[in-house]
């Protein structure tokens, strides 16, 4: 018997469509649930991601309200920018000042005198002779009118500098000054009928006056012709005086002032005045509530589209039936009462002063969640209580001693108030000579040293030459903190005297702060053989009754006071009054937000979980397709089965019928 290979053929049925339909059957109801859980879940992954951007722009909004310096911004302002303007930085006080400038600070101006025959220069390549030009930095007494030099007092600030010329052309001595970089400048001037060597300091002001002494290879350091044109100082007096070295003066509210320079950054703390011009003019200095209200403001904003953007994804119409992603999500509604918790929980005690929103005219509308600006009530606020945002916003202690800063804190500091009790101040590094300083530095003989200062350790050169105590301890601490193995640290030294006796003192404070000279052939000659060094110590005492860690002038607290930092800058032993310690609405909403945003927070797991879930239903459809695919082949087996048997049953009538239709008829008339 034939085999049967085409489904249907021995039935006659469309078995191809009959198998489609009953599998397709089969997996309606499945595949329908497999959707509905994919979009739920696709939905609500949607609604999380916008959730967290709307919390990202809230987060982002806190940075200049939890910030220390927006809130000690502060501007100044000039009636007249043609005399001075001005500048401030870090904490400044409301308030006016009657500005008088009077006079200019200046550089002293030099430059060769064409009245002397011998420097009387036609071409920039005239010479003059080789030699050595001594520069030294201090107050001149000096009167141009009857070119009488009086006087010479040498900075302290300032090491004298010594620049070798070997080209003796006017070109190649203002070269050599300026390629010294010694804080000197030379330059060439044509008055129209000679060339003049013009050299001035860089740095204006009284004690950056010039003296300038030559050693001049023709053998006489002291006539006018050959380098020593070029001489400044008691003995002779070469140059002609352009300009004398001279402060800034100026008045302030009455009060005579002083300056170096023309950048007065001492007379109002926190004030720099840039002094342009001699002239009368008003200084003004106020709060930046403008940058504050700013801020307020888009916090504001970014707290509104916020809950906006919960409010839509949790809302629920009751006309249409329809519900927001979130509708009803407990991690939703949990997050959004802990942000209206924090917002809604005074800072500090309930009852003090400026420790809610609503004193700075910011309250919740009951029925969206919303914050509202009250911009009257919000800018009275500014005007009176500006001082009081900063713990409203920020984590900050207010402290009630002038010599106690608050610094910092961590998350383990408990709201709170501290009393601070310092048992000793700290002090800094300092080594005391055992014998006056030799004045006469010797090449090769004495000249060396080799220091630690803070636990790093390098060498230094002293210029050779004759000095005063004065100028030796300039010297000294001028080459000491040049050196780049400090300079690069941030470590550097003063060098006082008393008796001709050195002291050197290390800029920083705390037990890390020591000077010692540990070497070198100008130890003794400079220090004695016994000089004591004594290492600096930390500050000592208690925050909140609980003994602090000191470092330097910083004390840090313990217990509930565990990262409390203040700086302790002067003052005295004993108690120091308290630091109240708040954490101000910006620094709790951050705190809780970056716990939510961060790589291992809420929306990391919550949507690891969700994508893990979408990843099982399509291991769930993987599963269906397989077993659906079984079900086919098991359709496929039993409906070809059947198609056979109909077959087979369909060949034997047939046969039957041919069997019958050859049999004769009985009762007929023909034979069969």
């Amino acid at each position: 018997m034939a085999t049967i290979t085409s489904a249907g053929i021995g039935s006659g049925l469309d078995i191809n469509s009959l198998v489609t339909q009953l599998v397709a059957a089969e997996a309606e109801a499945p595949t329908a649930r497999l959707d509905r859980r994919q979009s739920d879940l696709q939905l609500r992954l949607s609604a999380y991601g916008q959730m967290k951007s709307a919390l990202s722009s809230l987060s982002s909004s806190l940075g200049n309200l939890k910030n220390f310096s927006t809130f000690r911004a502060y501007s100044t302002t000039s009636s007249d920018s043609d005399i001075f303007t001005a500048t401030s930085s870090g904490k400044i006080s409301k308030a006016g000042y009657d500005v008088n400038v009077t006079g200019l600070a200046e550089n002293h101006k030099l430059s060769t005198d064409p009245t002397l025959a011998r420097a009387q220069f036609t071409d920039v390549t005239d010479t003059l002779s080789t030699g050595s030009l001594t520069f030294k930095f201090g107050t001149t007494s000096y009167d141009a009118g009857t070119d009488t030099y009086s006087g010479f007092v040498a900075s302290t600030e300032k090491a004298a500098a010594t620049v070798t010329i070997t080209d003796s052309s006017l070109e190649g001595v203002r070269d050599a000054i300026n390629d010294a970089d010694i804080g000197v400048s030379a330059s060439l001037i044509y008055d129209g009928s000679h060339y003049r060597l013009a050299v001035s300091s860089d740095d204006t002001g009284a004690d950056n006056s010039l003296q300038i002494s030559v050693s001049d290879d023709d053998g006489n350091n002291d006539d006018a012709a050959g380098l020593s044109l070029l001489a400044f100082n008691g003995t002779a007096t070469h140059l002609e005086q352009n300009a004398a070295a001279s402060d800034a003066t100026l008045t302030l509210n009455g009060i005579a002032i002083s300056s170096s320079s023309n950048t007065v950054t001492e007379a109002i703390d926190g004030v720099s005045i840039n002094l342009k011009s001699v002239g009368s003019a008003t200084l003004n200095t106020t709060t930046d509530k403008a940058r504050v209200k700013s801020a307020v403001t888009q916090f504001v904003a970014s707290y509104n589209a916020f809950f906006g953007t919960v409010n839509q994804l949790t809302a629920y119409n009751p006309e249409t039936r329809v519900a927001g992603e979130l509708n009803g999500d407990g991690v939703t509604r949990s997050i959004t009462s802990n942000i209206q918790r924090i917002i809604g929980n005074p800072v500090g005690t309930l009852g003090d002063e400026f420790t809610i929103l609503a004193e700075a005219g910011i309250t919740t509308d009951p029925n969206n969640g919303r914050l509202v600006i009250n911009d009257a009530t919000l800018d009275e606020q500014l005007d009176q209580n500006f001082d009081k945002f900063i713990s409203l916003f920020t984590a900050f202690g207010e402290t009630a001693d002038t010599h106690t800063d608050f610094v910092s804190s961590t998350d383990d500091t408990v709201v709170g108030n501290y009393a601070v009790n310092i048992t000793s101040l700290a002090t800094r590094g300092e080594l005391v000579g055992s014998a006056a300083a030799n004045l006469t530095i010797v090449e090769g003989s004495n000249d060396a040293l080799t220091l630690n200062i803070d636990g790093v350790t390098a060498s230094v050169t002293l210029a050779a030459g004759s000095y005063t105590v004065t100028e030796l301890a300039t010297e000294l601490k001028s080459k000491v903190n040049a050196l780049s193995e400090f300079s690069n640290a941030g470590i550097r030294i003063d060098v006082t005297e008393s008796g001709g006796v050195l002291s050197l003192l290390s800029q920083s404070y705390g037990s890390s702060s020591r000077v010692e000279i540990t070497g070198g052939n100008g130890k003794t000659d400079l220090v004695g053989g016994a000089a004591t060094s004594t290492d600096g110590i930390d500050v000592a005492g208690t925050i909140g009754g609980v003994a602090a860690t000191g470092n330097g002038r910083l004390l840090t607290g313990a217990g509930d006071a565990a990262g409390l930092m203040v700086e302790i800058t002067g003052g005295s032993v004993g108690e120091r009054g308290a630091i109240d310690f708040k954490r101000g609405y910006a620094e709790q909403l951050d705190s809780y937000l970056g716990s939510l945003l961060a790589s291992d927070g809420f929306f990391k797991s919550t949507t690891a979980s969700l994508e893990n879930r979408l990843e099982n239903i399509a291991d769930e459809r993987e599963t269906l397709g397989r077993r659906l695919q079984a079900i086919e082949t098991r359709l496929r087996s039993q409906f070809g089965a059947l198609d056979a048997l109909i077959a087979q049953l369909s060949n034997t009538g047939n046969f039957l019928q041919q069997q019958l239709d050859s049999l004769p008829t009985i009762g007929g008339s023909g034979n069969r």
